[in-house]
């Protein structure tokens, strides 16, 4: 009698047996189907994925955590609990709650130095990046820019370009026009004294100007057009909703020239450089189209398609006596006309 019931202990502590001392069927039963030799225990996977992503990004939601893993938030705190203690013998911390829902890597000593440089660097890097863009959208960066007098932590890059002032026409037409595709608007505005209802979809920034992308509702749904933030009269004005839609690729492209676009056949403009200035000319690539033909001379000619050749034009003077039109024939009478307009201002 002694012996069975401390048979029956021991079947129930091994979970062969329920507490009211009734057999299992079997183990598999008690416990669920047995896991493959190999097969990580699910709570273990979890407790990983928690801890790389406080790894990733410094911080995590108990309730996104919760809607991930399909945790209890009780789950989740003791899985955090846990580790926290193997955090004090492997070199991190992680906070208490903070906000309510919030819990930070406050340290992290076993994060290899490279991953730390790297992530100072890209963190550098992408403060530059907007703040070259201006006030109007340097708050995107709060958080990302280091705040470290360390002279270590600068970014060797720069980026310098013509900055847009906060308070400015063209930074309050941003906003409303930023305001506005967060909400999925309409809007209302003269441009070039007509009266325009566009859908907006992006905004561009290119040489300092800011433009927008948006589709002409007069136009229909080919009606896609940019906008320069400059020439849009205020107010701007809400006028219904609409289902956004991603604009052709070729407004969204990435080519520094060739970004204007018109409802004409493309055109390709050649443009020769010097040989003082060819080097720099061919260190970058303006246009994924574009085709570079080197000269005996030294110098380089640029074939670039354009829906606009204006632009080419305009860029080409901008690097004065060392760039020139040299096809076709009707670009290089248009380059003349614009340089005998400018010559009247020197007169």
């Amino acid at each position: 009698m002694v012996a069975s019931a401390r048979a029956r202990r021991l079947a129930t502590a091994a979970g062969l047996t329920s507490t009211e001392g009734k057999p299992h069927a079997t183990m598999a039963g008690a416990i669920g189907s047995p896991r493959k030799s190999g097969t990580p225990n699910p709570a273990t996977v979890r407790k990983i994925g928690i801890l790389l992503d406080l790894i990733r990004n410094r911080s995590i939601s108990l309730s996104a955590c919760a809607h991930t893993y399909g945790s209890s938030e009780r789950t989740l705190l003791r899985d955090l609990q846990e580790l926290r203690n193997i955090g004090q013998t492997s070199g991190f911390r992680i906070s208490d709650r903070e906000y309510g829902d919030v819990v930070e890597l406050s340290e992290f000593k076993a994060r290899p130095a490279g991953l730390l440089a790297g992530e100072k660097r890209l963190r550098n890097l992408i403060a530059q990046l907007f703040k070259a863009f201006g006030e109007p959208v340097d708050d995107v960066v709060e958080g990302v820019r280091s705040r470290s007098t360390d002279a270590s932590d600068a970014s060797f890059l720069r980026i310098v370009q013509p900055q847009l002032m906060d308070g400015t026409a063209v930074a309050k037409t941003f906003r409303a026009l930023e305001g506005a595709w967060q909400s999925d608007a309409r809007v209302e505005f003269r441009y070039k004294g007509q009266r325009r209802t566009v859908e907006p979809a992006a905004a561009v920034v290119r040489g300092g100007r800011y433009y927008l992308i948006a589709r002409d509702c007069s136009k229909g749904k080919s009606g896609w057009r940019q906008f320069a933030m400059d020439l849009i009269e205020a107010p701007i004005r809400r006028a219904g909703t609409f289902r956004r839609t991603a604009p052709p690729s070729k407004y969204l492209s990435t080519d520094t020239i060739g970004f204007f676009k018109g409802d004409g056949e493309p055109q390709t403009v050649e443009v020769t450089f010097s040989k003082e200035l060819a080097a720099a000319a061919t260190s970058r690539k303006w246009q994924r189209a574009q085709r570079v033909q080197r000269r005996e001379n030294g110098t380089v000619t640029i074939t670039l398609t354009v829906d606009d050749p204006d632009e080419v034009i305009r860029w080409t003077l901008s690097y004065g006596g060392e760039a020139w039109i040299t096809a076709p024939p009707r670009a290089v009478a248009r380059a003349r006309e614009l340089l005998e307009r400018a010559q009247q201002h020197y007169k």
